[in-house]
């Protein structure tokens, strides 16, 4: 049942609890949000030291542009016999993998395999590995037609898919652009789906396209004009959901100028068309689950407050009561990129809290049910020790399937390393890419 927020009744279940659940106090906005779940949830003390904005967690502006292969020379048809001269797939170790593929290449199996978990991964530059696999669609289809080998060129930006357990790692897409037309390609997980956004940097369009988990085969794409906010839109029940940038921008389809924070609806088979909605009385993050989109609401010092909520998929309006929600307690002992990002998967919402305690770290994830909204979980643990101490942390973090993905920064520049936990036998795993990574995303395709 819903709770009244007028009440402002603060329920703490435990005095070790950190952030705690409670019934929501009256939120600073038009528009009066009930809560439905008051649970505590456990973490320990520390003091937050790093500043987000010295720990860059999206690639500069000058990136570059598109579909200009960095590999400008490779063949326009799959090549799958591997280089006499080059090494083999990158393995979790940083090693090579001494395997070459036959002179009659077999049919491709399912790229990600099943069961396990997979990272999809927009880096920078290249890697430790001299040759890597890549896939070649249809131009005009977007079958995957087969794979082939490249070298990735210091100066190229790549989405990569990387298997942690076999360290293989497959290039989806590498490029690079001249200065004049900047541009950004990062990945998108949904439940079973993959997504790459193509962002230009300086106010640009936007496309989205779709990408078979099982065989790699683009399958669909999404365009528009207008300056999206990128990451922020939302992929949900057939339609993109976004939020516009800081440039305002002639609209072909509306034939008006969207001017920056305009809030917009788009079905995802026809980007030309779009539905402009009412601004909501309350700033919210947009949240995809499936057909079902959610908002999230969160937390600052000042109203330390966060909590999901279904958003009306027709007017784009949030409903009055969260489906769940609580209060952070001891704020300051956070790192800033605390609780800033909310993921919803498989039918379970995920924050992400981070405590610095002597020189180490230690990581909060809180899990809420939203099936049932009173089961609420935390998950508590030190991250391992390693040669370089964590200089800082992603605020964007990603679920599938009971594991969360959290990014780690690490002093002297290193963003190669991502941590997954699993939150069914609370066991996590710090893996090195070998990448420069600058986002990420995790995707486990069942069985």
């Amino acid at each position: 049942m819903a709770t009244d927020i007028s009440t402002g009744i603060y329920q703490p279940v435990s005095s070790i609890n950190r952030a705690t659940a409670s019934q929501i106090k009256r939120l600073t906005t038009a528009l009066s949000i009930a809560v439905l779940l008051l649970v505590a949830v456990a973490c320990t003390s520390g003091d937050s030291g790093a500043d987000p904005v010295t720990e860059p967690t999206t690639a500069p502006a000058t990136q570059s542009p598109a579909d200009t292969p960095a590999d400008a020379t490779a063949p326009n048809i799959p090549d799958t016999a591997e280089p006499e001269s080059g090494p083999g797939p990158l393995t979790n170790n940083g090693g090579t993998s001494g395997a070459r593929a036959s002179e009659t290449p077999a049919p491709e199996p399912d790229i990600v395999p099943t069961d396990t978990v997979a990272l999809v991964l927009a880096v920078s530059g290249g890697s430790s590995s001299g040759t890597l696999k890549t896939i070649v669609n249809d131009s005009s289809t977007g079958a995957m037609l087969g794979t082939k080998f490249i070298q990735l060129e210091s100066s190229s930006r790549s989405v990569l898919l990387y298997i942690p357990d076999t360290g293989e790692t497959t290039v989806l897409n590498s490029y690079s652009s001249p200065s004049y037309a900047p541009h950004f390609k990062r990945p998108y997980t949904l439940e079973d789906r993959l997504y790459v956004s193509d962002k230009y940097t300086n106010g640009g369009a936007m496309t989205i396209a779709e990408y078979d988990t099982r065989t790699l085969d683009r399958k669909s794409e999404w365009g528009t004009q207008s300056d999206v906010v990128d990451p922020g839109y939302a992929v949900a029940g057939g339609r993109v959901y976004f939020k516009t940038g800081s440039t305002q921008q002639w609209s072909m389809s509306r034939g008006y100028y969207n001017v920056p924070g305009d809030y917009i609806r788009s079905p995802y088979d026809n980007g030309g068309s779009s539905t402009q909605l009412d601004k909501p009385d309350i700033g919210f993050d947009l949240v995809s689950s499936g057909d079902t989109l959610y908002g999230a609401k969160l937390p600052s010092q000042p109203d330390p407050v966060t909590g999901v909520f279904t958003v009306d998929p027709e007017t784009g309006q949030p409903a009055g009561v969260y489906t769940a929600a609580f209060e952070i307690d001891g704020w300051d002992d956070y790192h800033p990129a605390s609780w800033q990002n909310v993921v919803i998967a498989d039918g379970m919402a995920y924050w992400a809290g981070f405590l610095e305690k002597s020189g180490a770290y230690s990581v909060e994830i809180l899990a809420a049910d939203l099936t049932n909204p009173e089961l609420f979980t935390v998950h508590a643990f030190d991250m391992p020790s390693t040669a370089v101490g964590i200089s800082g942390w992603n605020a964007t973090i990603d679920a599938d399937n009971g594991y969360v993905l959290i990014k780690p920064f690490y002093e002297g520049g290193d963003r190669s390393k991502v941590f997954v936990y699993n939150t069914a036998s609370a066991t996590g795993e710090l893996i090195d890419t070998g990448f420069d990574i600058t986002d990420a995303q995790l995707i486990f395709i069942e069985g």
